[in-house]
């Protein structure tokens, strides 16, 4: 049995260690300051309500003799309960099911917090934690079209459904990033390479840059915290009214995107130049 060192870490120093990880990393993979609150308030706001709690339950299973990626799973679990919760005819059952979804991001700094802290990073760690955010995505779509049904009759939500999940699942830019090996595939090359001198298609990107259109599709409404916060917050005011008022036009927006990137993928995956920046920017897995 293994016995783990214990940790002597003040809790202001975990909060401090915290919010200086999670300013590097905002920066670097995203160009978000999260102290430019005038940028982006709700998210400067969230980002803090996430930290902040996640420190919390960190400082008290820092000495516990816990595994970080069993936190990972219990993220994935919430998710998919989450989604079942809007099924039920049961108000407060509903309400209990936008309280997971709005609390999955605490959990998510959880067990990368807790893995630093202890070090224990892996491969392992990273793929179970990019897996629990795909499930988290999935049961979200499902979430929708469960309460949608639930409250509509209509089957053709179901299908829609049915419909999403199966383009999300088997998007062939995701397998490409798998298959090679790069991971991370919600980052994408195709616009990462933009500045690339060498990329044959840098006329095609520039477009797509300034394309207002791809703008709304790719980072307008893209799967973030602050899209599924408006979401369970437009599902709470349908409640208190007891009629459907705009969370079925969200839902065919998600589904339109998803059918766009879906078949976008496959015009981006057939570019050979795509091909060869993924394996330039292959990540090494450690032995």
């Amino acid at each position: 049995m293994t016995i783990n060192k214990k940790i002597n870490l003040s809790y202001k120093l975990i909060r401090k260690l915290s919010y200086e990880r999670e300013e590097k990393v905002m920066k670097s993979d995203y160009n978000f300051d999260i102290n430019n609150w005038s940028s982006s308030p709700y998210t400067c706001f969230k980002i803090r309500f996430n930290l902040e709690i996640s420190v919390l339950i960190v400082y008290f299973l820092k000495n516990i003799n816990i595994n970080p990626n069993h936190i990972s799973y219990i993220y994935a679990l919430s998710a998919f309960v989450a989604s079942i919760c809007f099924y039920s005819n049961n108000v407060i059952i509903i309400f209990l099911g936008i309280f997971l979804f709005f609390f999955k991001g605490v959990i998510d700094n959880a067990d990368g917090l807790l893995a630093r802290l202890k070090f224990r990073t892996t491969n392992l760690g990273a793929i179970v934690d990019t897996w629990g955010g795909m499930v988290s995505e999935i049961c979200f779509m499902l979430a929708l079209g469960l309460y949608l049904f639930n409250h509509t009759s209509q089957i053709t939500y179901i299908w829609l459904m049915i419909f999403s999940i199966i383009f999300k699942s088997i998007d062939i830019k995701r397998y490409a990033y798998a298959f090679v090996g790069a991971g991370k595939y919600n980052q994408s090359i195709f616009l990462k390479e933009k500045n690339n001198t060498k990329f044959k298609s840098k006329k095609i990107i520039n477009r797509l840059n300034k394309n207002i259109f791809k703008r709304l599709i790719i980072d307008g409404f893209n799967y973030n915290a602050r899209t599924m916060d408006l979401i369970l917050f437009g599902i709470v005011v349908e409640l208190l009214n007891k009629e459907l008022i705009f969370t079925h036009y969200f839902f065919y927006f998600y589904l339109f995107r998803g059918i766009i990137i879906f078949f976008g993928n496959i015009y981006i995956i057939n570019k050979e130049e795509f091909l060869i920046n993924l394996l330039k920017n292959n990540i090494k897995i450690k032995k």
